[in-house]
């Protein structure tokens, strides 16, 4: 389930190697709502405290917002993949305030799935939240290495000896908080949330949505996210 890079073929250098094979890889539990932010769970506050998100949206992150809007039996449905706009944030205490903070190499601690939804109930005026981790890797191990221009990640499969390149692009953060990660151009990034929590640790969150909306019935917003935490090594 390893999916925010484009594969390749390559391995890690020896140095690399040898700089891994010193320090045994840690894998930590942390909680299920770590470092995201949620609306207030009431008619009063949801609305207002999804839009609060919006001024980050520059031209070149919405440029790669399209998604997909269709009406199915009268639901109006979005979907859109990688999304930023999503009802789960990044905690703004994470910002990235100099990109130059994101060089170096970064090891694996944490790699989940998690799906968060709200569901909104207009006959009773009550907002219901649910979240559940669908997918926990502690086997994988990942080694991302950031230079100055590139996001390079590499994927040693449990059981296996050697690591493999799983991507190798060029990388640019938005707004101190979106990594978006492309071959050619802004234009065909793909986006993820990125920060760095006050452990020093590097987080990366990538998101998949898909919204529900029965006028004067429900809406449902749901949010699946893939989060990738790495140690500095």
């Amino acid at each position: 389930m390893t999916t925010i890079m484009l594969l390749t073929t390559c391995g890690l250098p020896k140095q690399t190697l040898q700089l891994i094979d010193s320090r045994p890889k840690e894998m930590v539990e942390l909680p299920i709502e770590y470092c995201n932010l949620l609306p207030t769970p009431t008619f009063e506050k949801w609305d207002k405290e999804y839009e609060s998100f919006e001024k980050y949206l520059t031209k070149n992150i919405l440029r790669t917002q399209a998604g997909l809007s269709f009406t199915n039996n009268g639901v109006r449905i979005w979907w859109c993949n990688p999304s930023a706009r999503t009802h789960v944030q990044i905690d703004t205490s994470t910002m990235i305030n100099d990109s130059k903070l994101v060089i170096g190499n970064w090891r694996i601690v944490c790699n989940r799935a998690i799906v968060y939804e709200d569901s909104a109930s207009y006959t009773d005026k009550k907002i219901y939240r649910n979240a559940k981790t669908i997918f926990n890797d502690k086997g994988d191990d990942l080694f991302l290495s950031i230079t100055a221009d590139k996001f390079k990640l590499y994927l040693k499969k449990n059981g296996n000896n050697n690591f493999k390149s799983i991507g190798n692009k060029k990388y640019h953060i938005e707004s101190k908080r979106y990594l978006m990660l492309y071959k050619y151009t802004l234009a065909d990034a793909g986006i993820s949330f990125v920060g760095i929590d006050k452990e020093g640790r590097l987080i990366v969150n990538q998101f998949n949505v898909l919204e529900r909306r029965a006028p004067d019935k429900y809406a449902v917003y749901r949010a699946t996210m893939r989060q990738f935490v790495f140690k500095r090594i």
